[in-house]
């Protein structure tokens, strides 16, 4: 792998914000709507993420953003995965692995206990990913992305004794 063909993943930059809007924007647009709420996320990352205790990561090649995943903090030393996407052209690269990674390693230094996420029964490589990480599905208990949001699951970062 030459130098220039390494993905790195960085922490929350104010210089990121319109990739992480323009990625978003993106896979949303494939299969729904852009909403007012994620407009809101997506312009003001700081303000809706950062601030409240979350982050949000870049996978950057070649000095350009190609991927982003978020952790958002809820309640109770439980965070939640959300935004996570990669540009069309660098799927299938191990970015999501990468960014994956990340957000459970960032969960675990926050004492976290769980992750949840929130995602769609039609996006198959996204299922995949999260089986392959041990999400398990629960009961959705929230219609906050509206037919976008038709799966819950859930990562345990404490094992029961």
């Amino acid at each position: 792998m030459h130098k220039e063909d390494r993905i790195s993943i960085e922490s929350f930059k104010k210089e990121y914000i319109s990739d992480f809007y323009a990625l978003n924007k993106e896979w949303i647009e494939e299969s729904w709507q852009l909403e007012e709420s994620d407009i809101n996320d997506l312009s003001n990352p700081g303000k809706y993420i950062i601030d409240k205790g979350g982050e949000v990561f870049f996978a950057i090649k070649n000095d350009k953003v190609i991927a982003t995943a978020a952790m958002v903090y809820m309640n109770n030393r439980i965070f939640e995965l959300a935004k996570m996407t990669v540009a069309q052209e660098c799927r299938r690269l191990g970015v999501a692995n990468q960014l994956m990674d990340q957000c459970i390693n960032f969960a675990k230094e926050n004492n976290a206990l769980k992750i949840v996420l929130i995602t769609n029964s039609s996006l198959i490589i996204a299922r995949n990913l999260y089986d392959k990480y041990g999400f398990k599905e629960i009961a959705l208990d929230s219609d906050k992305y509206g037919d976008r949001g038709n799966v819950k699951m859930t990562l345990n970062l404490v094992k029961d004794k």
